[in-house]
């Protein structure tokens, strides 16, 4: 029995990371010009690093830029992957209007009332792009991680304790911190 679940577990796991590559054929990252793929492969990544091994959780991290970032819909991912895994996505998807400072606030808002996993999944996102940004794009570096420690401290007041005293979120935390100075 739990070679058939390992067996399904990969299945959704490689399935969705075969199906971001797919989406993400030919873009590059903004900031460092490496393939997109890199960003998502770092998320899983990191969540696997920390302990975070959930299939959907996994899956959802490989997918969580496709409706942002190419002709992907939210319904597409869940008759694909499920609707626990489209509703991840559906809660790391940016689709805020306005300012760029009203769009950090309302991504802020919207993420500190995510699901929990939702919230690991852009922890893990704020490391790796935190990291990448500070060091590739000085100019940019502190509005972004302005707007991360922003987000940061929403999901942290939603959450209380519960958030604060994750190794992941001390790692976001540090590199929104660090990563500024």
């Amino acid at each position: 029995m739990r070679l058939t679940v390992q067996m399904r577990v990969s299945a959704t796991v490689h399935d969705a990371r075969d199906f971001a590559i797919a989406k993400h054929s030919g873009q590059v990252r903004k900031h460092d010009g490496r393939p997109y793929m890199v960003h998502l492969d770092a998320v899983a990544s990191v969540l696997s690093e920390h302990g975070y091994k959930n299939p959907d959780m996994l899956a959802a991290a490989f997918l969580h830029d496709t409706i942002e970032k190419s002709d992907t819909t939210i319904e597409e991912i869940s008759q694909r992957f499920g609707e626990q895994i489209a509703e991840l996505v559906y809660w790391l998807t940016d689709s805020e209007k306005g300012s760029r400072t009203s769009r950090a606030v309302q991504a802020a808002w919207r993420l500190s009332r995510a699901p929990w996993d939702a919230k690991l999944i852009k922890l893990a996102d704020i490391i790796d792009n935190g990291t990448a940004i500070a060091s590739h794009n000085p100019a940019f570096g502190p509005t972004f991680l302005d707007e991360k420690r922003l987000c940061l401290k929403k999901m942290a007041e939603v959450e209380n304790g519960r958030l604060l005293r994750l190794p992941l979120f001390q790692r976001a935390a540090t590199v929104t911190e660090s990563a500024s100075l």
